[in-house]
């Protein structure tokens, strides 16, 4: 699986995990492959390693981090991005599961009345629950990051990281998926 990259904002960074998977058949070559998108946070611990690609670098790194509560949602999402990226697969959903919590603690703790404060906590809550999506479908759960993505798009539907895994979920037949457990 070889990973593309591009800046999504100064914050973020999105990982293109591209799936290379055999095209049976020619009704199969004429059908356009997306790729999914894990997105991390450039600005959080060992995002520069994720963001140049260097993943076993970015995982010894998250490994000595002592998260604290400022960057516990940032840190989790690195993890998940870091573990998915080096198939470290039981390491990864624990990681993708407590960046999900941790958006989701955050999101709660947000002040109602600030929309801008509601619109970066969802946007969060949803980069948490698009890339458990990736992890859950690179797995062989499609249901779970079917369900995931529908989070996500409730959160942010504009997001092109949810645009673009949604276009990822419908180009890749479930039979086909990797397996990752």
């Amino acid at each position: 699986m070889l990973p593309h990259c591009r800046t999504l904002s100064a914050l973020s960074l999105a990982l293109y995990a591209g799936l290379s998977l055999a095209a049976p058949g020619a009704a199969r070559a004429t059908t356009q492959i997306h790729p999914f998108v894990l997105t991390a946070y450039g600005a959080g611990p060992a995002g520069q390693d994720l963001l140049a690609g260097r993943y076993p670098a970015a995982v010894r790194q998250l490994r000595m981090h002592r998260s604290n509560q400022d960057d516990s949602a940032a840190f989790n999402a690195n993890r998940c991005v870091a573990w998915t990226m080096t198939k470290q697969w039981r390491d990864a959903h624990v990681a993708c599961d407590a960046a999900v919590r941790s958006a989701a603690r955050r999101r709660l703790e947000s002040e109602p009345w600030s929309t801008a404060s509601l619109s970066r906590s969802d946007r969060a809550l949803a980069v948490a629950y698009a890339d458990r999506a990736v992890l859950r479908w690179l797995s062989g759960d499609a249901h779970g990051a079917q369900a995931d993505l529908a989070s996500a798009q409730w959160l942010a539907p504009q997001a092109s990281f949810v645009v673009d895994d949604l276009s990822a979920l419908r180009s890749h037949p479930p039979q086909e998926q990797a397996r990752g457990s």
